[in-house]
Order: structure tokens, then C-alpha cells, then sequence
């Protein structure tokens, strides 16, 4: 047959991949200087450190739930 190489490809890609990626990385950052901070820290300095970290998850949990609802979205291929 002519289209014997021809791969068709249906499996989602992660759109969002490299942002959750991102995020993952600053949030291991910030939980690494929240760690080297040590008891003599600023008060303030800490609870910044963790909210941010509190922050961060919760946008890279709505980033999956959004990967996954992107991946809902293109598997609903409507062939006429």
C-alpha cells in the first residue's frame, strides 16, 4: 500500500507540561531555601516561604486538572 508510513498519532500532548514543570522547579526551590533557613530566620521571611509554597501547589494541582481536561477534550474526536 502507498500510506504504509504513514503514523497517526491520537495520544494527547501535555500542553501544560512544561509550565507544571516550571512550577515544580520553583516550589523545590523554595521549599530548599525554606530548609536552609534555619531557627534564627526572620518570622515573616518563613511564612512568606510558605505560602508561597502553599501557592505553588495549588496552581500545579488546577495545571493537572486542566492537562487532564484538555486530554478529555481531544479524545472526543467526532468523525463524520
Amino acid at each position: 500500500m502507498a500510506y504504509e508510513n504513514v503514523k497517526i498519532d491520537l495520544q494527547p500532548k501535555p500542553v501544560l507540561q512544561e509550565l507544571i514543570e516550571d512550577l515544580t522547579n520553583k516550589m523545590l526551590t523554595q521549599k530548599a531555601v525554606l530548609a536552609n533557613c534555619g531557627k534564627y530566620a526572620d518570622p515573616s521571611l518563613v511564612q512568606g516561604l510558605e505560602a508561597d509554597i502553599r501557592l505553588l501547589d495549588e496552581v500545579i494541582e488546577r495545571c493537572y486538572a486542566q492537562q487532564e481536561l484538555i486530554n478529555l477534550r481531544s479524545q472526543l474526536i467526532c468523525l463524520n
